[in-house]
């Protein structure tokens, strides 16, 4: 029991970044700030909405990944969802609604690969020219694929004797509200 507490905590502090960082960039570009992001410094923020687009499908994609990766002969582990999931059944801790959790985690999962393996991993010629659009979900898969991660840790971390742990706001110091305070300040002198 010892090493599924080990993994999920570690998976469970990976989705945590992944809500983080989806917060931050829906409160930073989604929250009617364009106007003060544009005063500022425009190309800086439009550049930082590209780095954080491209790492949150990197960081939904590792969870996706399969429970080991062989390399060499050599079997490593990978932190993801089927890990927990393999580790819940081998135990006879996995449940129905971790089951469906799972697998709807994972059916969002499939539409960002080709996203990760043809535009960010590689530059693959064929999907530049013709503008090919990769990894689109809808707004509404997006807020279901948010609320599972949390339905989901929370199920396991009850399974497993960890407990629940809501992070699904990610407020505090020193965050992105503190940064849009800020720079509305500087402009109104």
């Amino acid at each position: 029991r010892m090493k599924i507490r080990q993994d999920f905590e570690m998976l469970r502090d990976h989705l945590i970044i992944i809500r983080q960082n989806y917060n931050t960039y829906n409160d930073l570009f989604f929250s009617g700030n364009d106007d003060i992001l544009i005063k500022t410094a425009s190309t800086f923020f439009h550049d930082i909405a590209e780095i954080m687009q491209r790492d949150w499908i990197l960081q939904v994609c590792k969870i996706m990944d399969s429970a080991e990766t062989t390399k060499n002969k050599v079997k490593f582990q990978n932190i993801t969802i089927k890990l927990i999931d393999e580790q819940l059944r081998s135990q006879n801790l996995m449940s129905i609604k971790v089951e469906l959790l799972s697998k709807s985690i994972l059916c969002f999962g499939e539409k960002l690969p080709l996203a990760r393996n043809k535009r960010l991993a590689h530059f693959d010629r064929e999907y530049q020219v013709n503008g090919i659009v990769l990894g689109l979900t809808s707004e509404t898969e997006l807020l279901q694929f948010l609320d599972d991660i949390q339905q989901y840790a929370d199920e396991v971390g009850n399974l497993i004797g960890v407990g629940a742990l809501d992070f699904s706001s990610s407020g505090c110091q020193g965050d992105v509200f503190d940064l849009i305070k800020v720079l509305r300040e500087f402009h109104e002198l």
